[in-house]
């Protein structure tokens, strides 16, 4: 095994420490911090870079610290617990300053200088209101390890909610419980915030059959944190609830804010299951209030939220505005908008189900602008969009994002478009991994 001593410089994106072997190449090196000093084996080869592991530390980083979860050597959920709280912050900072730093487009270099310290979060373990385990053909239940399709077999998460963890270690002594698993390639755990239980979705390998949903319903009568069960596939719909709540409430799930806003009415946000929501719940409140405030929308204005998913921007920032536009392609977040809507009383918003693309070329068509245009795109970002935001937009565009690496290619696009960058606020909502969200403010120079 060949090993090399190297120093670590930074810590880039995908949570990697880099560093240069004597021979000048590129050398990333898993759950290493920055000024360590390391004797790694290399691990991988790439054309422009290797991979390479700790096999010892020869001088550790002061905030180095044993990683609290006891899967964390094999799991591969997390990459960041081997350092304090306050040290991932800056890592994650220091990770998107580093690829606005390298960007292409001299308007975002510059942009280096709006960079604000990120907003913790206000729980750094025990916030994920929700986890999807894989299950492989063995039966082990658990994540992915590292850049593998293994499994790292788990009986409990320490970024779960407890009631989460609860169900999962009652389930795992259940025979009903394994006999649903056999036929399952995943099962999702989500908790609903409105009763404080637990609803699973198994992801199954055919259509449920009556004995499926027996063994369903006898785990929710067994188990007391797990309210309902749903199945689902490739080819068969969503199927469910099973369990002690199978009419109401149905698929849905719901957080209730009391206050968004200060002063504000208490906010009421549902989900069906499977859908998707923020995983945290708690950050969740002060990201709304950082994009409200970046919006900044009146009563005399309008706003287009894209990917609005179930409006969890779009039902806040309706309270404030004339009237707001929603565009989404998943169908299940589109229903969930409108009922959101007509819950929280919100009869100016109008929610329309489409791929994005399509939908902003159909508003360009019928000549529609709006004074602020809210995206929040997966991690892929808007490759290809900048021309029609800056159509669609009369004053303000707010973008939200959860990875820096196309967020950065996607700000050159838009400074190209006549954006200009006016704030960048990164938001910690996944500690004990790299990840980071950023909303990012920009105006209309042009």
């Amino acid at each position: 095994m060949n090993i090399e001593k190297v120093t670590i410089k930074k810590v880039v994106n995908g949570g990697f420490g880099l560093s240069h072997l004597p021979s000048g190449q590129i050398i990333l090196v898993q759950r290493a911090l920055p000024t360590e000093i390391v004797n790694v084996s290399i691990e991988k080869t790439k054309k422009n870079y290797l991979f390479g592991e700790i096999r010892q530390i020869v001088k550790p980083h002061q905030a180095r610290r044993v990683a609290p979860c006891k899967y964390y050597s094999h799991c591969g959920g997390c990459n960041l617990q081997h350092c304090d709280t306050a040290t991932q912050i800056t890592i994650k900072k220091e990770i998107l300053l580093d690829l606005l730093q390298r960007s292409s487009d001299a308007r975002v270099r510059k942009a280096v200088n709006l960079l604000l310290d990120p907003v913790a979060s206000p729980s750094a373990f025990r916030y994920r209101q929700r986890i999807r385990l894989q299950i492989d053909k063995h039966g082990e239940i658990g994540f992915r390890q590292f850049r593998s399709h293994k499994i790292a077999s788990v009986n409990s998460c320490l970024l779960a909610e407890e009631p989460i963890n609860k169900s999962l270690r009652k389930l795992s002594n259940l025979t009903d419980f394994h006999k649903l698993t056999s036929l399952a390639t995943e099962i999702e755990f989500q908790l609903n915030p409105q009763s404080g239980k637990v609803v699973c979705l198994f992801h199954f390998i055919r259509k449920p059959r009556p004995a499926d949903i027996g063994a369903a319903r006898s785990i929710c009568s067994d188990i007391q944190p797990v309210e309902r069960i749903f199945f689902s596939g490739e080819n068969f719909p969503i199927m469910g609830p099973y369990g002690e709540e199978e009419t109401s409430p149905g698929r849905n799930l719901l957080v209730r804010y009391p206050e968004i806003a200060k002063g504000s009415t208490p906010l009421n946000l549902q989900w069906e299951a499977g859908g998707f929501c923020q995983v945290n719940l708690q950050q969740n409140k002060q990201l709304i209030n950082i994009v409200l405030e970046f919006c900044n929308a009146t009563r005399e204005e309008t706003v287009l939220d894209l990917f609005c998913g179930m409006g969890n921007f779009s039902i806040p920032i309706a309270r404030q505005a004339k009237k707001l536009t929603g565009i989404e392609g998943q169908g299940s977040s589109i229903r969930s908008a409108k009922s959101n809507a007509v819950n929280n009383g919100l009869p100016n918003t109008i929610f329309i189900k489409s791929p994005i693309h399509t939908g902003c070329k159909k508003l360009r068509e019928q000549g529609s602008r709006f004074d602020c245009v809210i995206i929040d795109p997966p991690r892929q970002g808007t490759p290809a969009l900048a021309a029609d935001l800056a159509m669609l937009a009369k004053k303000r565009l707010v973008y939200i994002s959860c990875d820096p690496a196309t967020l950065c290619r996607d700000l050159a696009e838009l400074a190209q478009a006549g954006f200009e960058i006016k704030k960048i606020q990164p938001i910690d909502m996944f500690p004990q991994t790299h990840h980071i969200e950023t909303v990012v403010l920009l105006e209309k120079s042009i």
